[in-house]
């Protein structure tokens, strides 16, 4: 089924990204490891114990595929200084699981094993790691307290779940007039389907969706030239 989105055709024109280096944060989002240890995360374990290996095959083939495009794009971030932010779902030692948490049973301690990253893409020091109450980053008003002081415009977004957090972190992005750019082959779904029909739906003119080849060359011209429209 062809996804039509027919508002798009009679409302103001969405402006194009202007991505700065001042002006743009790269979020990686639910890359910690009880979505991606294929090994021994939370995920896989719940999914063998419950023999529901199949009906997950999608996901974890999607994991691997994305794999080797997060550090890419993250070491460029890095080497361009970029704003670099995380965002988990789960909790920190300190704070209460949310209502959410409880009624999925994701209520995750980030101070422990579930808090942590693979290695390819392990937070900085200087990289803040925000807590996700929610399946949006900013259902932390912290995060949307980042992006606010540091006049953040646009946001780039690799992660897990794009069909459930992703998704909705885009969106309630565009509803706070902060664009979003999802770098496709560094975000993924449940399944593969679903993978197909969220990057079709949220990209419709609110949110913007390019290969990691396509970002990093856009990058290079943001750093040759200052400035790059998307």
């Amino acid at each position: 089924m062809q996804v039509r989105h027919p508002l798009t055709l009679v409302i103001k024109e969405t402006l194009p990204l202007n991505l700065t280096v001042e002006n743009t944060c790269l979020l990686l989002q639910d890359l910690h490891s009880p979505f991606t240890d294929a090994d021994n995360g939370w995920l896989v374990n719940k999914v063998n114990r419950k023999v529901l290996m199949r009906e997950f095959d999608d996901y974890f083939h999607l994991l691997a595929l994305i794999r080797p495009n997060i550090p890419r794009v993250l070491e460029v971030a890095r080497r361009m200084d970029i704003r670099v932010a995380y965002s988990c779902l789960g909790h920190w030692a300190d704070e209460s699981p949310s209502l959410f948490q409880k009624a999925t049973g994701l209520a995750w301690d980030l101070d422990g094993p579930l808090g942590c990253h693979p290695e390819e893409w392990q937070p900085d020091e200087n990289e803040p790691v925000f807590s996700k109450p929610g399946w949006s980053a900013l259902a932390n008003p912290k995060f949307a307290a980042y992006l606010a002081e540091n006049n953040v415009q646009n946001v780039i977004v690799m992660g897990a779940m794009l069909d459930f957090g992703v998704r909705q972190t885009c969106l309630d992005l565009s509803d706070h007039g902060i664009q979003s750019l999802i770098v496709g082959d560094a975000a993924y779904g449940l399944t593969d389907a679903g993978h197909i029909f969220t990057a079709d739906a949220v990209t419709h003119g609110l949110v913007k969706i390019r290969t990691t080849g396509e970002l990093l060359l856009l990058l290079k011209t943001l750093q040759q030239q200052g400035s790059v429209l998307i």
